[in-house]
């Protein structure tokens, strides 16, 4: 008769293998706080602004530096030749972007793939954005607002 338990591994084994799955696991839970990001520190319109017309938009320039202060300092650059660097706060961001109306249309980027315990790497999903005044609203591919960034001063 076949006996099954002669080829399960023994208890060690097992134990062995258990802590190897987490030591894989952990890293990658680690990537995410569970948490929505925080929206910019300055005061800024409610989502229900009614869109600018095409007169405000051609006004619409988002170059130079707008960061956040959370965790890993994520920022986007937009210089005028139309291209974008920034950090999530923990990967390097690379793009480009074009105004499209009232919102400026980042497209999809090169990035790192780091993992970074305690960092919520929130703009990487950016897609579109808006800015009021000094405060520029992070949409992901869906329209949803996913964080916001704040216009550095020079």
């Amino acid at each position: 008769m076949l006996n099954l338990t002669d080829n399960r591994p023994s208890a060690t084994c097992r134990r062995v293998i258990g802590v190897a799955v987490l030591g894989l696991v952990l890293p990658l839970a680690a990537c995410g706080t569970g948490t929505e990001p925080s929206e910019p520190a300055s005061s800024a319109p409610t989502e229900s602004s009614t869109p600018s017309d095409s007169a405000d938009s051609a006004a619409l320039d988002p170059t130079g530096k707008w960061t956040s202060p959370e965790a890993g300092d994520p920022f986007l650059e937009f210089s005028e030749d139309g291209q974008v660097k920034g950090s999530d706060g923990c990967n390097r961001i690379q793009t480009a972007w074009e105004v499209d109306g009232d919102k400026v249309l980042i497209t999809s980027f090169t990035t790192t793939q780091k993992a970074c315990a305690g960092v919520d790497p929130w703009l990487s999903k950016a897609s579109s954005a808006t800015i009021e005044g000094d405060v520029m609203k992070i949409a992901d591919s869906s329209g949803k607002v996913v964080g916001g960034l704040e216009k550095e001063d020079k």
